[in-house]
């Protein structure tokens, strides 16, 4: 246990997420910004939105962690009240957290590993993730851990980490990142009284979306923009747009953060 940390709910701390002030490897805090020391709570409850997605919304400089498309990371919790376990989702953003795809689904029994008559006593603190062979490069991804628990009150748990993608530029699809209990525009998963099915159809039945890598530094670096029919693809007259048969690509590197 940590010294001085109240353990009241549950934290990602690696890959170390933005601020945490008791995560592991955690690169410099971005210039402006304090340590925080309670990202075990909510961001938000059914009918509230305490935070924005992610919390903070200012990525770090350097990512928390490096992975290659394929690999399999091991990712690392904190806390001592699992809430009788719930619907967890591991997912990745290439738009700085506006689009999230799921990579990793536990859902029913986060933290407890079966059924768990409501007890809020985590049973396991570590998973490891294979992540997609095909998911594209990126400089800067975010990485995040979203959960919705199984007993208590009806809350939303978020922590966000900047990652590293070693890998070419491409498109990646999959599940869209199911949000609820998260402020008044967001369905309600009610408890679940050990009935874990409860709320998993909004896991299972969402919709795919598809997020656009631009590739890491290793690799040939070019912005992707998706084909709209029209024109040169949406870019300038001054771009220089080419079309692979699937996406317009330009020369010119994409922005850092």
């Amino acid at each position: 246990m940590l010294a001085g940390l109240s353990l009241a709910h549950m934290a990602l701390i690696s890959p170390c997420p933005r601020y945490n002030a008791h995560g592991l490897d955690c690169p410099e805090i971005p210039e402006g910004e304090e340590p925080d020391w309670t990202l075990i709570k909510p961001i938000g409850k059914a009918g509230e939105a305490y935070n924005p997605l992610c919390k903070h919304t200012t990525p770090t400089k350097t990512p928390s962690a490096v992975w290659a498309p394929g690999q399999t990371i091991k990712v690392q919790f904190q806390g001592m009240a699992s809430h009788g376990g719930g619907h967890g989702e591991f997912s990745i953003s290439y738009d700085n957290a506006k689009t999230f795809v799921v990579v990793h689904q536990e859902l029913k029994y986060m933290f407890v590993d079966g059924p768990s008559l409501l007890s809020n006593k985590p049973t396991r603190l570590e998973y490891s993730i294979a992540l997609p062979e095909t998911l594209p490069g990126a400089n800067h991804a975010v990485f995040a851990w979203t959960w919705v628990n199984a007993s208590g009150n009806r809350e939303f748990y978020m922590n966000c980490a900047d990652v590293k993608i070693s890998g070419k530029p491409g498109s990646f699809t999959g599940r869209k990142m199911t949000v609820a209990n998260y402020g008044p525009d967001t369905p309600t998963i009610p408890e679940f009284y050990g009935y874990y099915n409860t709320g998993i159809s909004y896991y299972i039945n969402s919709r795919n979306v598809t997020v656009i890598g631009y590739g890491s530094d290793e690799f040939e670096d070019l912005t992707y923009v998706a084909s709209n029919g029209e024109g040169n693809g949406g870019g300038s007259s001054d771009d220089n747009y080419f079309y692979d048969g699937e996406f317009y690509r330009t020369s010119i590197m994409h922005p850092g953060p």
